[in-house]
């Protein structure tokens, strides 16, 4: 069964409380200090009220306002605590933004097949990502502003995929990051490198904050062979719960690796493939492929190109700890 709760966390709460505990110290000590009359007296205290009231509306957000959804039954709770119920076939489309900057739009609005709107949440709110997923999952039409950031837009346009339609998928955007990698090494052939580059698998458990990206253990369970092997059209992987397929690559200079002044290998990644639990009804692990492999290179590749010749790098012998595919 699935089962999404998104709500206000403890945010409202806390700002809230200290609108209010604001208030009454400017209160008391407008009484006992200020004391402010005629005109003056009247705005200062209307402000203070007006503190103290956003406090207690914080508050009742906090405490009322969610989503909750059970399969495909979802009901939507205001401020005021006034439910509204509805189902996933009612849903039309879903508007969508996150933006920072002026404007600093943060919403998911849902419609009905009519139009009209049937209920509004934040990005800031809990497990509103994951009720995104949900949504998508569920082939919900979701819009995106032109100006939200690239976290949302690459999430909407994730595609999903049957364990047959991997070993392609993979393998094309390999060869497209091969060719953006192409690109760039010919434009800064003056800085006389190259490139060590594969498909990476992981288990998402495994994955490990405090290790670089090479020194990360690979996932050995998957179907996957170097070019120079494969003699026949591969079988569908056996792909569990928790793999992430990355194309990976490594700076070279004279065959060695070039590390920065923070000790770090200079490399360049991209997602590919990330298999995880289904939002769908009825529906229990999802394969998920990134549709913005090449977009993602390229930026990481251009900051390379600005920062290259600014910094100090020396070179080591390093030895991968996980296997750089040519083919799955």
């Amino acid at each position: 069964m699935i089962k999404i709760r998104v709500d206000e966390g403890k945010l409202p709460w806390i700002v809230g409380i200290g609108a209010i505990l604001a208030g009454v110290l400017l209160t008391a000590a407008c009484i006992f200090y200020a004391r402010p009359s005629g005109e003056n007296g009247v705005a200062a205290f209307l402000v203070i009220t007006m503190i103290i009231v956003s406090g207690f509306g914080l508050c009742m957000s906090g405490r009322n306002r969610k989503l909750i959804v059970e399969d495909m039954n979802i009901c939507y709770v205001n401020s005021f605590g006034r439910k509204k119920n509805f189902t996933l076939d009612e849903i039309g489309y879903c508007r969508s933004a996150m933006e920072t900057g002026r404007e600093n739009r943060d919403y998911l609005k849902l419609y009905d097949l009519q139009g009209d709107r049937l209920c509004k949440i934040e990005f800031n709110m809990r497990e509103s990502v994951t009720f995104l997923q949900y949504l998508l999952d569920n082939k919900v039409r979701v819009e995106c502003s032109e100006k939200s950031a690239y976290f949302l837009k690459s999430m909407i346009d994730m595609k999903s995929l049957c364990p047959e339609e991997v070993p392609r998928a993979v393998n094309e955007a390999y060869e497209a990051a091969k060719q953006c990698i192409r690109e760039w090494t010919q434009q800064n052939k003056k800085f006389g490198v190259e490139w060590k580059t594969g498909i990476a698998v992981y288990l998402a458990q495994e994955l490990s904050d405090r290790r670089q990206l090479w020194e990360q253990e690979g996932f050995a369970g998957a179907v996957f062979r170097d070019s120079s092997s494969v003699r026949h059209k591969p079988e569908a992987p056996d792909i569990p719960e928790g793999c992430l397929v990355l194309i990976e690559a490594y700076l070279l200079k004279d065959g060695q690796f070039v590390i920065d002044k923070k000790n770090r290998a200079v490399s360049v990644f991209a997602n590919v493939i990330t298999v995880s639990r289904s939002m769908q009804v009825g529906e229990t692990l999802k394969i998920r492929l990134f549709s913005t492999v090449t977009e993602e290179l390229t930026e990481q590749l251009g900051y390379l190109h600005q920062v290259l010749p600014k910094n100090r790098y020396h070179t080591e012998t390093i030895v991968l700890r996980h296997e750089l595919f040519e083919k799955m």
